[in-house]
């Protein structure tokens, strides 16, 4: 007998294929062959002959990232991974990635489900990635048109995690990582790694997956901010000046943990039950010091005012010298947590009475804790003498700098002295310091029910599907703070601390080049000081801030939809509608009231939708889908919460009144299926209607009056709906492997190892906001209608990879570039007959750009060995405020470097 051992030659871009075995195995060999041993993987083609598979079989818009056969995804976490599909921007935090933009639209329209049952996000509508370890899936789908078994504000798209399941493989797996690495600025470790093990038990009737990961990275982050702005003046149209300046010098540890079980039991082979959990964990603990120069509280020489209308006309927003401003020195030691829990119990039931049934219920928790241990403020005393001399150069935009110098002279006649290089030379004496402990905590219930079955309608043949849904969820904010004083102090009987006393002399961690010097501060001094002053007793404890920042906000869900999959010879269509009744209420304290202000709401939405798939050819697709969609305001919108300013005649808070935003969307797609090679194309178009942002108006409302205060025709600043808008775009991918190529044309082998996918989206946005009133009731101030981008709109996203996979060596460039987007609709305001930003204006986020490495190398069928580089080009991130030209944010997180073993039994 023969043993034939040779390299798995797995078509990179084969829809259908896994393995595809060379020719070296002929029917005409005498011998007989009896065992082959495959002794080289090629994930990238593994995971894209699955995900394409996937996707040729779906019945709506689908993009499909799957895990290879060791059950692997190629990136860390869920958000790094799906930022390799097309038509997927992501938005980073500390330079991970965090947020997805599905095809330029907003985050929050972007849902979140685990194995097609949506679940609530701890942060509310916003539902985020970077918290969900890539070890826990093993595929995840990308549904960018939604059917009427999908929830209804699923409006850009949802992503759908499909978790591991025990009998997908056959008998025991054993697979994880082990990943060490290097973080280049602030010279921190990396720690990646994973467990899975997964069996099957009672001869094939019970498998059990269980799933473990932990990550961890303490870095350091550069970050100049000049934020915000003042007001432009009619004596100096144009002209834009900074408020203050601040370098906001970050050391933080970032902790992602998740760990993860799942049951399924075969009752027979018509019925399964199963139980899953899941838990994910994402932990910051995060040190900011941070040094602020209020330039709009100092003069120029002569004594002028910064702020003044003189001042304006005369200096330059962008190089100059403010003598007297005030120094401000802060502390926060941020301990954020966040939780994500989610428990299932479903089963799934074949031919039951002609239908398959499928049901779950479901129990999610999530927790967005806030907790801030230590925050404290320092400033420097009133007379300008003791405060320094800044001179501020804005004119890099990248590198935003101020300088400090001593200052001199009479209040009307002012000097610059000496160059100061370090902040603590000034006086700036402690005004508070104190601790902030709690967050939002989210619960949701939820039953689920799906049937379908197949039949004939009009002659032929229809699967016809309908289901129920019932959620009720509940959000709550809770804090409490503590505060104290250095009077408070001093009475009992504390030495009041000073930046000097509670610093070290640990050498600056950054690379940027700093117009003044600071030391950092020590975490557990500073903690152990303020659990001392909690300890004290109820004299610098200020418990005023439990009532005023609690809220609630309850929501109940009734769904139901019906749909029919009806096939032809050319293809189906998708067609239904679902129905969705959604009650709100909300309670929050009013310190004004000194009571609960209690708030309802009840609304019931239809979305029909329809899809048609057609087969063109055997290799071509073409799909086409109209929907209707909405997006409902975030709970913290809803809240029913006010404070107000009776100086400023402000208000803040929610906006219980706060209605959804409807989409009507419709898209085209044709999309290749090749031997080597997969195309698509599409266009898409959302017209919106009633959307959200925020707004000034008048108060309108009775509920904070007083006395003889009517604070009705106050402004308040809230959530709002406004005007229509929409949203157009295009969309194209190609993915394309040469080793067909080079085996027609009979090049060298080691040449077919190559492949390249490439992406862009383009897309076009415009929401027209309607005027509002900046004034009172009684001397109004109309801010003229206006129009501008759609939040998370980038008018190009770009995906490029670059890939080599061949004798077990897989090497993947990747590069992806997004152009700036807006982040925030902001305020505007009435100078001279202009509508000028009132603020900032719109936050933009500026151009991004990222490119990561990865490699990874079969060193036997067990083992593998990787290695991954992190923002390789040290691309920071900036914002701007309304132009490019007004930086607001600057900040730099530098490369990052892992490598390990990954194994596989």
């Amino acid at each position: 007998m023969k043993t034939v051992k040779f390299l798995a030659m797995t078509a990179a871009m084969a829809p259908l294929a896994a393995v595809a075995v060379p020719a070296v195995v002929q029917a005409a060999d005498a011998e007989e062959v009896t065992e082959v041993v495959v002794t080289a993987r090629r994930p990238l083609a593994e995971s894209d002959a699955a995900a394409l598979k996937a996707q040729r079989q779906s019945d709506s818009l689908v993009s499909v990232l799957s895990a290879d056969d060791a059950g692997n995804l190629p990136d860390q976490n869920i958000a790094f991974a799906i930022g390799r599909l097309p038509g997927v921007g992501l938005e980073r935090d500390q330079g991970q990635a965090r947020y997805v933009n599905l095809r330029g639209m907003p985050r929050k329209w972007a849902t979140i489900s685990f194995d097609g049952l949506s679940v609530v996000s701890a942060e509310g509508r916003d539902s985020r990635f970077d918290n969900i370890p890539s070890a826990i899936a093993s595929q995840v789908m990308v549904q960018k048109a939604i059917v009427p078994s999908m929830p209804g504000d699923t409006v850009a798209g949802n992503i759908d995690i499909r978790t591991r399941r025990a009998f997908d493989y056959k008998g025991q797996k054993i697979t994880g990582k082990l990943g060490l690495g290097h973080v280049t600025l602030g010279g921190g470790e990396e720690v990646d790694a994973n467990l899975v093990y997964s069996n099957i038990f009672m001869g094939g009737k019970l498998g059990i997956v269980a799933q473990a990961s932990y990550y961890r990275r303490n870095m350091a982050t550069e970050n100049w901010e000049t934020d915000p702005y003042l007001v432009q003046r009619a004596a100096a149209p144009g002209k834009t000046f900074a408020r203050e300046f601040e370098y906001k010098n970050y050391r933080l540890t970032r902790y992602n943990s998740s760990a993860s079980l799942r049951a399924d039991y075969k009752i027979d082979d018509n019925n399964t039950l199963f139980a899953s959990s899941i838990w994910t964990i994402f932990k910051d603990d995060e040190l900011r010091d941070n040094w602020i120069v209020r330039l709009d509280q100092g003069t120029n020489a002569a004594g002028v005012a910064y702020n003044s209308d003189a001042n304006f006309t005369a200096a330059d927003p962008k190089f100059g010298t403010v003598y007297g401003a005030r120094l401000n020195g802060r502390i926060d030691y941020r301990d954020s947590e966040e939780i994500l829990a989610t428990n299932t119990f479903g089963g799934e039931h074949h031919n039951w009475y002609g239908y398959d049934v499928s049901w779950r219920l479901n129990y999610t928790v999530g927790l967005n804790g806030g907790d801030t241990p230590v925050t404290a403020a320092f400033q420097s005393p009133s007379s300008f003498l003791e405060r320094p001399t800044a001179v501020y150069d804005f004119r890099n935009g990248d590198q935003n700098i101020v300088r400090l110098y001593r200052t001199g002279g009479t209040t009307s006649a002012r000097t610059q002295g000496d160059r100061v290089f370090s902040a603590e030379e000034f006086n700036t004496p402690l005004t508070s310091i104190g601790r902030v402990a709690g967050g939002e905590t989210t619960q949701a219930y939820t039953a689920k029910i799906d049937f379908d079955r197949q039949t004939e309608l009009f002659g032929l043949p229809t699967k016809v599907e309908f289901g129920a849904l019932y959620t009720a969820r509940n959000k709550k904010n809770e804090n409490e703070t503590y505060t104290a004083t250095p009077a408070s102090l001093t009475a009992k009987g504390f030495t009041v601390p000073t930046w000097g006393t509670l610093a070290i002399d640990d050498p600056y961690k950054g690379k940027q080049a700093l117009g003044y010097t600071f030391r950092y501060t020590n975490q557990a001094l500073t903690n152990d000081l303020v659990n001392q002053y909690i300890n004290a007793g109820a004299a610098v404890r200020d418990m005023s801030a439990t009532t005023s920042n609690y809220w609630k906000i309850n929501e109940k869900q009734a769904a139901a939809y019906l749909m029919a999959t009806t096939t032809f010879d050319w293809g189906n269509i998708v067609y239904g509608t679902r129905v969705e009744n959604i009650k709100n209420d909300g309670r929050a304290y009013s310190t004004a009231l000194a009571k609960y202000l209690e708030t309802s709401s009840d609304e019931t939405l239809f979305y029909p939708s329809v899809h048609l798939n057609w087969n063109v050819t055997d290799k071509l697709k073409a799909r086409f889908s109209l929907n209707r969609t909405a997006s409902r305001p975030d709970y913290d919108d809803l809240r029913p919460n006010f404070t107000y300013s009776d100086s400023n005649q402000t208000v803040s808070g929610g906006n219980p009144d706060a209605k959804p935003e409807k989409q009507t969307g419709f898209d085209a797609y044709l999309e290749y299926y090749g031997d080597s090679a997969f195309v698509s194309a599409g266009f898409f178009y959302k017209d919106i209607q009633d959307v959200l942002f925020n707004q000034s108006a008048t108060f309108g409302s009775d509920i904070l009056n007083s006395g003889t205060t009517n604070r009705s025709d106050y402004i308040l600043t809230t959530l709002r709906n406004g005007g229509d808008g929409k949203l157009s775009g295009v969309e194209l991918f190609t993915s394309y492997s040469a080793e067909k190529l080079v085996e027609d044309l009979g090049w060298s082998e080691w040449l077919g190892g190559f492949g390249v996918k490439a992406s862009a989206t383009l897309a076009d946005s415009e929401v027209t906001l309607p005027a509002y009133n900046v004034g009172t009731k009684a001397s109004p101030i109309i801010v003229p209608a206006r129009k501008a981008d759609l939040p998370g709109t980038s008018e190009g996203v770009y995906n490029l990879q670059m890939i080599y996979e061949k004798y077990g060596l897989t090497v993947r460039l990747a590069y992806q570039y997004r152009t700036a987007w807006i982040q925030e609709i902001g305020g505007y305001t009435m100078v001279g007959g202009v509508a000028v930003p009132s603020d900032n204006g719109d936050i933009y986020w500026d151009d991004d750009e990222e490119v990561d490495l990865s490699v990874r190398y079969q060193i036997n069928k067990n083992l593998e060995w990787f290695f991954d580089g992190s923002n390789l080009r040290n691309q920071g991130a900036r914002r701007y405020g309304t132009v490019s030209t007004n930086p607001i944010e600057f900040e730099r997180f530098g490369p990052r470097y892992v490598a390990g073993v990954s194994f596989n039994f």
